[in-house]
């Protein structure tokens, strides 16, 4: 099983112990492997226990773990003995790491791991602190969503409470990102990694700098964005030159790239980097990587017998091993050799083998990628009804794989919109600070001055006393309204966005796969959009209105096209420079539609949407031909009868405090009727002052 990059960068800040322990010496004696033979000089169970907590720490740093599972136990049987619970903590932990990285015994290493956090109950204790991580880590990579995200949930907090100076809190963001990379929830991923980012650079820590970048690489790599993919990872390199694997495999990583956009001058440069590396620290599993991109190089260039004589000794390679990554990744391009030279057969052989493999380990990927090629096969030999059946495994499985990154996508979008909600209410908790620290500096100021004006020439001073007092409360004032606005918006927000996520779900719970996929792009994009201008008051009138129409194109998708649109927009605001707050009308178009036209069962549904210049002010008019006030009320009285809803009060508040003072005429609500007495629907006009 492979471990994160992260780790090699992160484990070294966890550890506050960093002495370096001599081992010169060594001795094998029956019952105590490996130990020193001045250990056995050492007088009493305490510095015997000092000695092998420091050879341990040794040995983990420096990667040389033979002997860390016999010392381990052999320190905690001295530390029972003794009653030094810490002592039993720590010895508990390299038990743990010694299952997790010599004898490879992950469940065991999860027992021991838990073991050891009664003994440190302070989560910021970096025993605490590594013990949860490598629980998360070993639970991701195995798959097991709901264990990892619980320990994960809890370093979210742990790290919530460190300082923005704390190495630690970098590291943490760090392995946080990993875990949401390997679940596909990628923008999350994203954030944590550009928190590192930022945090390592701060503190001058460039090993784990470089680290944090190449981990970003590769995350924009998945997402099919290989030109960031390549540039990250490019910058990470300078970092990570005193780093022997890390650069290696960045290295290749770029190679990698290069080789998916055909720039093969480029990715042979970076693969000489890489294997320069690797022939001094001889790694053997780095070395089959890096001659499986040489074979796909080869084989782009038509050096087939070249290519061949790699791949024929990367599977002899593997045999003996269990690197089923590597194994299915090169009996791929042997198969993808194998079509080009028109060997059918031995191609399928290839893929079949790849089909097996990855169904009895649950890699879906490969199982994904040796379908399709069997199906280009099937259609190069004319066998139709193979390739048919393969068509609909191949198909079959897309579908599954496409819900579960529907669900990664949603999960994702609700966890950036709930980190981008702390980042603002920590906004303005600063801004708030910030007012504070005015009043309490004009106090100051106030009280100094009339100290000094009654000592001195009162008139003058008191002059000069009043412009001061008035640019700080005007200050003051700004700031407070500012945080006001800021306030209602994080309160409009969650209106919105959850009503979009539940609309989503509805339409996902339909098993409309397509028409789901469908949705959930155009509600990608307008909630990007939303988080984008979400630190900004005021945004440009037509990227709101945009905003707005891809907004009703989704309900018009959820409500099957019960409803269109006439949308007019005056030509002087659509080629001027105006701008508006963001998502100021689309509580009343939301109303509109849930409450106008969605309970209406008559045919020829519309929502008109005005917006006119007028005055120097922008006037907008939102119309509909629904069910009506009275209706509306009625439906919801029966239907729904404790909602309460508030989006419409509080965009009236923001249309208030925006136009900067009280217009009752802002807002109009009227109920429109037919031949007078029936009602055919409602208008809204809202009248906005021009910026």
């Amino acid at each position: 099983m492979k471990r994160p990059l992260t780790l090699y960068g992160a484990a070294l800040l966890i550890f506050l112990n960093t002495a370096m322990w001599a081992q010169e010496g060594v001795v094998r004696l029956p019952g105590h492997t490996g130990l020193p033979e001045n250990y056995f000089n050492l007088k009493d169970d305490a510095a015997r226990m000092k000695f092998l907590v420091g050879a341990i720490r040794d040995s983990i740093y420096s990667d040389r773990f033979t002997n860390v599972y016999e010392w381990s136990r052999l320190g905690y049987q001295m530390a029972v003995k003794n009653k030094v619970d810490t002592l039993k903590g720590i010895f508990l932990f390299d038990i743990a790491k010694a299952f997790t990285y010599k004898l490879v015994a992950f469940d065991s290493a999860i027992v021991y791991y838990k073991r050891v956090l009664p003994y440190f109950p302070d989560k910021l204790n970096p025993y605490n602190l590594q013990a949860t991580r490598e629980i998360m880590e070993v639970y991701s990579e195995n798959g097991n969503k709901d264990s990892t995200f619980r320990y994960l949930d809890i370093l979210t907090s742990t790290m919530d409470a460190m300082p923005d100076t704390l190495s630690q809190k970098n590291s943490l963001s760090q392995n946080i990102a990993t875990v949401y990379q390997y679940f596909g929830m990628y923008r999350t991923a994203i954030r944590y990694f550009q928190i590192a980012i930022m945090g390592h650079r701060a503190n001058k820590n460039f090993p784990d700098l470089g680290i944090a970048l190449a981990n970003l690489g590769t995350l924009y790599n998945e997402m099919d964005d290989i030109e960031r993919g390549i540039q990250y990872s490019k910058d990470a390199l300078p970092y990570l030159v005193g780093l022997n694997r890390a650069y290696h495999q960045t290295a290749s990583n770029v190679a990698e790239f290069y080789g998916e956009l055909n720039q093969f001058d480029s990715a042979l440069h970076y693969l000489t980097l890489s294997n320069a590396r690797i022939s001094q620290v001889k790694n053997q599993e780095a070395g089959i990587v890096n001659q499986n991109i040489m074979a796909l190089i080869l084989m782009s260039k038509k050096k087939y017998p070249e290519a061949e004589r790699i791949l024929k000794k990367n599977l002899e390679l593997l045999a003996p091993t269990d690197d089923l990554w590597n194994l299915c990744k090169t009996h791929l391009n042997y198969a993808a050799l194998d079509t080009c030279l028109k060997r059918y057969d031995r191609a399928r052989d290839h893929l079949n083998f790849i089909l097996t493999t990855a169904r009895e380990n649950q890699i879906p990927i490969f199982s994904l990628l040796a379908l399709d090629n069997l199906v280009r096969i099937a259609n190069r030999t004319g066998d139709y009804k193979t390739g048919l059946r393969d068509q609909i495994l191949f198909n079959h499985l897309e579908d599954s794989l496409n819900t579960e990154k529907s669900r990664s996508d949603l999960n994702d979008l609700e966890i950036s919109y709930n980190l981008l909600q702390k980042e603002q209410q920590i906004q303005l908790l600063r801004s708030e600070n910030t007012v504070k620290n005015l009043e309490l500096e004009s106090n100051r100021r106030s009280l100094l001055l009339y100290l000094l004006g009654s000592a001195f020439i009162i008139g003058s001073l008191g002059v000069v006393l009043y412009q001061r007092n008035l640019r700080t409360k005007m200050q003051t004032q700004k700031l407070r309204a500012e945080m006001q606005t800021q306030i209602l918006r994080s309160q409009m927000n969650p209106h919105f966005i959850f009503n979009s996520l539940n609309s989503i779900e509805n339409f996902i719970m339909q098993n409309d796969k397509r028409q789901a996929s469908d949705y959930l792009s155009k509600f990608s994009i307008l909630i990007r959009g939303i988080l984008d201008s979400s630190m900004n008051e005021i945004v440009p009138f037509m990227k709101d209105i945009e905003a707005l129409k891809l907004y009703i194109e989704l309900e018009q998708l959820r409500f099957n096209d019960k409803f269109k649109l006439a949308l007019h927009i005056d030509p002087v605001l659509a080629g001027g420079d105006y701008r508006v707050p963001s998502l100021l009308i689309q509580p009343y178009v939301e109303n509109a539609i849930l409450h106008g036209l969605a309970p209406s069962e008559e045919p020829d549904l519309y929502l008109t949407i005005i917006a006119v210049l007028q005055d120097d002010q922008i006037r907008y008019t939102i119309q509909d031909n629904g069910v009506g006030i009275a209706q509306s009320k009625e439906y919801n009285t029966q239907n729904k009868p404790h909602h309460k809803s508030v989006g419409l009060k509080i965009t009236a508040e923001r249309i208030r405090m925006f136009n900067g003072q009280p217009h009752d005429g802002a807002v109009t609500l009227t109920s429109l009727g037919g031949d007078g007495s029936t009602t055919t629907g409602t208008k809204v006009e809202i009248i906005l002052n021009v910026v």
